[in-house]
């Protein structure tokens, strides 16, 4: 799965996610090594296994012709205690990872494929994300 090799603390703090408008000369807003993107419209979180789904579905497809490019990783953890536990007694165990996503930004990239390939594929893994998606083209 998706997670860091290593990281500082176990057990992070749960952080509320805030979604500031970034300027657009941020590197997570535009597209930078492929032709054509899947650019998030909202705000929200992206587990590993759904990161894991788009890029089957498109790898499944483009095969050896394209190239593609994940464009967001996980690195918040969340924990969680199991079912019909007593309050108290610590944070529960780690549970998943999961990754940041803010409104504009640019999640999956393709290239050295057609225009209605692209747009059918990004498509089919918008279905597996849960937030809103759009399909891009560079200029």
């Amino acid at each position: 799965m998706y997670k860091p090799k290593n990281f500082k603390y176990k057990k992070m703090h749960k952080s509320r996610i805030k979604n500031f408008q970034q300027l657009p000369i941020n590197k997570i807003f535009d597209i930078k090594i492929g032709t054509f993107a899947l650019k998030s419209l909202e705000l929200g979180e992206i587990q590993p296994k759904q990161i894991e789904a788009v890029r089957k579905i498109l790898s499944k497809e483009i095969k050896k012709y394209g190239k593609i490019w994940i464009r967001i990783f996980s690195t918040l953890i969340r924990t969680s205690k199991p079912a019909e536990v007593r309050m108290g007694k610590g944070k529960g165990s780690l549970n998943y990872w999961t990754s940041v996503i803010k409104s504009g930004q640019i999640l999956f990239e393709i290239s050295n494929i057609e225009y209605s390939t692209a747009k059918a594929l990004f498509k089919k893994a918008a279905n597996k994300l849960p937030v809103l998606t759009q399909f891009i083209k560079s200029k």
